[in-house]
């Protein structure tokens, strides 16, 4: 093992977890005595949050700038669970100078319960200049620069809070958490002994939660000193004084992982469990298998904590799982039985099952939800999302905007306007709204991925690194980011990052092989196809294994550029001897044979008579017919392999490319725009639309599109967009080249 690289993954996973609970002190804005704030008081007094709410989004409505108000809103909505609904009123409290700390602290927490913690610093910022002595800021001003990863500003800000308060206890791990992480070795060990003496002396009733963290503070202190006998014991001491611990368990699997052990880290998670049966133990089981790979376990274990705790946030959990999934109609009745274990379910949980009811297709029943819902932000979004999925994205956009106005720091709001901006081909627009996404909160969606793909596209390099560097921090698994990574990072001659994005997609289960391909790609695109080869057949993977169909595909297309068909049908040959009945290695025989000029339809057709709605196989088989001008056969073909695999744009732009053919244009043209709607960067179908509005005499439309193609740099875009508004200017009469003067 290498360990100081052990060390450094060790320290960055445990200081995250090690670094929270400051404590947050919070006072008490001053209030107008009116009676319907002092009724909104009374239940605040008595914990009765969501009861407020109607009163309170009234008087806003009726008085936006009414500061207490907005306060008591955002307290209420953020001790409700809504982080993220709280910060807007929240902000517009902390603008009065009456409520501007109170509300400003508020504020921060919200932000970073919401996971937006950059924007949290400028706000604690204001609150400290007009309170100074505030320590709940500064410990939340730690928290916020621990949360950004800026450790040696998080360490000052530990340090004014001891210096002002030194038994100030809450603080005292963190430091030593953050020395660690900073590699202060001999200022942790001083800081560790600090702490355990004054854990030992105070007067002050100590947590059992503190005492585990400081143990596991020992711990990974000996092992990033070296001491790694006396870290595996202490290690086993705090599991022994700790057992129910849920950080002593986490942080010594962590340990167990990092050094080679993983089966007894997934042991101890499985133990913990076993003796402590907390939803805790159970979803931290379930995070690990999902990360082994183990999909079928993490939705057993997922399942079983909904069905043994009936709660709200259980369900949403499993309901979690299968959005992420696709699984759309699993999830709405995960949804569903959410709603129902929910006392009063929370305006987020009710959001998100409309949400979901949109990605299943179920759009009436998504805006009778969203008709419900109090906040008139959320009711734009749903109302947006239902729009796009319809395909009207100008109206769709129009709604996210009135619901961005009312909520600007939304995440999926921002990014939902991203991609009805990109539906309508305003891509500066959608990269502006995925910039705004990914900075309100990073990892929330796929803006990150979605704005660096816009960046690189548009010749943006460095910018995309950026926006990727920001996304996979929040995603460090996203195998898609990954990939773009390392193309774009060897595009710009960074071929140390290439290669370490290369590594990371590798250790995700399930993805070495693509791995490989993606790595011999870049090196046929450097050094040529011999590399290429030479680093697939040195990968150690087994090539006959269908589950490595990547590398193999990657190889036998570098052996066809060398002109080694036969080698490559040896590789694939040898693949079907051990899985004779996999329709891919059919297809990709067919492939491979027509390279080296041999007829491919056998082997096409071998693939279908298996499985008789195989998309490649039918769309391999259009592409013969095509090529003998056998246009209506060639139809039927790519149309069937269109139904088998619906939503992907090569498909639908076969169809199309024949329905042209066949001079079908109207059809042609309605396959394209639907097509465009759903994936606005295909740059060859909105050339082929182009082309097809020409012939039906709409150049100004045509040139839209031609622009959209040239804006994504497709080759042939540029001569194609000039001559269509050559032709727009040709076509212009002088009455209209008078009124355009």
């Amino acid at each position: 093992m290498n360990t100081s690289a052990s060390h450094r993954r060790l320290r960055t996973c445990s200081a995250r977890v090690l670094l929270a609970g400051l404590v947050l002190g919070l006072g008490c804005g001053e209030a107008k005595d009116t009676p319907s704030l002092k009724a909104i008081r009374a239940l605040h007094e008595e914990g009765r949050w969501r009861d407020s709410l109607p009163d309170l989004r009234a008087l806003v409505d009726e008085n936006p700038a009414n500061g207490e108000a907005n306060l008591l809103l955002g307290t209420a909505l953020l001790q409700g669970g809504d982080a993220g609904l709280a910060v807007w009123p929240l902000r517009r409290a902390s603008e009065h100078p009456r409520y501007a700390v109170p509300a400003g602290l508020l504020l921060a927490r919200a932000m970073l319960d919401s996971r937006t913690a950059p924007d949290a610093l400028p706000v604690i910022n204001r609150v400290l200049e007009l309170d100074p002595d505030n320590l709940g800021a500064l410990a939340l001003r730690s928290r916020a620069h621990l949360a950004n990863g800026n450790l040696v500003d998080g360490l000052a800000d530990i340090d004014r809070v001891l210096e002002r308060d030194p038994h100030n206890v809450a603080a005292l791990v963190p430091r030593v958490t953050t020395l660690i992480a900073l590699d202060l070795i001999d200022d942790a060990e001083a800081a560790l002994a600090t702490a355990r003496e004054r854990l030992a002396t105070t007067d002050e009733p100590i947590s059992e939660g503190m005492r585990a963290r400081l143990c596991i503070a020992g711990a990974l202190f000996s092992f990033e000193k070296g001491d790694l006998e006396i870290a595996e014991s202490q290690y086993a001491e705090c599991l022994e004084a700790h057992s129910q611990n849920p950080l002593a368990v986490t942080e010594t699997a962590a340990y167990y992982d990092l050094s080679g052990r993983p089966e007894d880290a997934t042991k101890l998670l499985q133990e913990a469990l076993a003796s402590t049966p907390t939803s805790f133990f159970r979803l931290a089981l379930a995070r690990r298998m999902r990360a082994l790979g183990d999909l079928a376990e993490e939705e057993r274990l997922l399942r079983e904590e909904a069905e043994q705790t009936a709660t709200a946030q259980a369900w949403f959990n499993l309901a979690d799982l299968y959005v992420n999934r696709e699984q759309f109609d699993e999830a709405v009745l995960a949804f569903e039985e959410a709603l129902a274990a929910a006392r009063e379910a929370s305006v987020m949980l009710r959001f998100a099952y409309a949400d979901t009811l949109v990605q299943a297709e179920r759009y009436e029943q998504a805006r009778s939800v969203a008709d419900a819902l109090e906040e008139p932000s959320l009711r734009d979004l749903i109302l947006g999302r239902i729009l796009l999925a319809e395909g009207n994205a100008a109206a769709a956009l129009e709604a996210f905007t009135s619901g961005i106005r009312l909520w600007p720091n939304n995440p999926s709001g921002r990014f939902l306007a991203g991609e009805a901006a990109e539906a309508l081909g305003d891509f500066p627009r959608a990269m502006s709204e995925y910039r705004e996404s990914l900075r309100a909160h990073p990892g929330f969606t796929r803006a990150g991925l979605s704005l660096a793909e816009l960046q690189a596209v548009s010749g943006q390099d460095p910018l995309a690194l950026d926006s990727l560097s920001r996304h996979l921090r929040a995603r460090p698994r996203d195998a898609e980011a990954l990939i773009l990574a390392a193309r774009v990072a060897h595009r710009t001659g960074r071929h140390p990052l290439a290669t370490r994005m290369l590594q990371r997609l590798a250790a995700i289960h399930g993805h070495e092989s693509v791995a490989v391909a993606e790595e011999a790609g870049l090196l046929a695109a450097d050094k040529g196809a011999e590399l290429a080869v030479e680093a697939i057949e040195h990968s150690q993977l087994d090539l006959s294994d269908p589950a490595n169909l990547p590398a193999l595909e990657s190889l036998v297309e570098q052996l066809a550029e060398l002109a080694q068909h036969e080698k490559a049908e040896q590789r694939v040959a040898a693949a079907l001897e051990a899985h004779p009945e996999e329709v891919a290695l059919l297809t990709l025989q067919g492939r491979v044979r027509e390279r080296a000029g041999k007829s491919p339809r056998e082997s096409y057709e071998q693939a279908l008579a298996l499985v008789p709605n195989y998309a490649p196989a039918l769309a391999g088989l259009g592409a013969l017919a095509e090529a003998v001008g056998e246009h209506q056969q060639a139809l039927d073909l790519y149309a069937r392999s269109e139904e088998a695999l619906p939503g992907h744009p090569q498909t639908a732009m076969n169809v199309a490319r024949m329905l042209a053919a066949l001079q079908r244009e109207e059809e042609a043209r309605e396959r394209l725009e639907t097509l465009l709607r759903r994936h606005p960067r295909e740059a060859e179908a909105a050339l082929q639309l182009a082309e097809l509005l020409v012939k039906q005499g709409e150049l100004e439309r045509a040139a839209t599109f031609a622009e959209r193609a040239n804006w994504l740099r497709l080759p042939e875009a540029d001569e194609a967009l000039e001559r269509i508004r050559s032709l727009h200017d040709e076509s212009a009469t002088p009455q209209d080249a008078g009124a355009a003067r």
